[in-house]
């Protein structure tokens, strides 16, 4: 996929932290976005819906294809973290997260190959984790579906390559999210407190910024990024997972 200010790109988890990221750099290089939510989104067109719908899944590539005129980019960003010993989860946290983090970019990616193999080829960029390439203590549920997200990643890369259909994913580590603040509050810990502690905690001297997962995004979509197919990018700072 050559570079053009008119490639079109569907995001989902578009309202949230990283997502609007993602819009806006992808905005900044002439990308045309629609953008999936549970609420609307700033992009240029926008679908509202439940990633935890099945049909509404399967049919977001189609959808985004006729509001957009053309497909050629897919970023899977929608994600939850799910915390706790596998003895304190529940069926329905099993059930949401793999919904969610799992199984609605397994249907996007199977619903938009097709199209964007008809267009000559594509990007998709999945957003995996660190946690799901080395796994941590305490989040088996979001270890689990973060990792099938960085294995999904590598077979579809084998697969599609032949098709000039580059995957790749992106594994952060923390990122300064309302995400992340929420589950400082949900524990009764301060939000403030809890990421000045991790920033200590990074080799580099801080957690990332939504921005710093955008860029990485953008870069995999774009041609710079032509002979990477199959990778990983790590993006922690130099922490390892704890």
């Amino acid at each position: 996929m050559a570079d053009s200010p008119n490639r079109k790109a569907l995001v989902t988890g578009a309202a949230g932290g990283i997502g609007r990221a993602i819009v806006k750099a992808l905005h900044a290089e002439g990308v045309i976005v629609t953008g999936v939510d549970l609420q609307e989104a700033d992009a240029d067109f926008s679908i509202t819906g439940d990633l935890r719908d099945p049909a509404f899944c399967d049919a977001l590539p189609t959808q985004a294809t006729r509001l957009m005129g053309g497909l050629d980019i897919i970023v899977n960003n929608a994600g939850i973290i799910t915390r706790g010993k596998i003895t304190e989860t529940s069926d329905n946290d099993y059930a949401r997260t793999m919904a969610i983090n799992v199984e609605a970019p397994f249907r996007i990616c199977r619903a938009a190959i097709p199209i964007l193999r008809e267009a000559g080829g594509g990007a998709i960029v999945n957003i995996a984790s660190c946690w799901g390439i080395h796994p941590g203590p305490n989040h088996p549920l979001y270890v689990m579906s973060k990792a099938a997200v960085a294995s999904l990643t590598q077979s579809l890369a084998i697969d599609h390559a032949p098709d000039q259909i580059r995957v790749n994913a992106v594994c952060p580590n923390e990122v300064n999210t309302p995400m992340i603040r929420t589950g400082f509050a949900t524990r009764g810990l301060d939000p403030e407190k809890g990421i000045e502690e991790l920033n200590s905690s990074v080799p580099l001297g801080r957690i990332a910024e939504p921005e710093d997962i955008a860029d990485l995004v953008v870069f995999l979509a774009s041609d710079k990024a032509r002979y990477l197919c199959g990778a990983l990018i790590e993006a922690n700072g130099a922490k390892t997972v704890q």
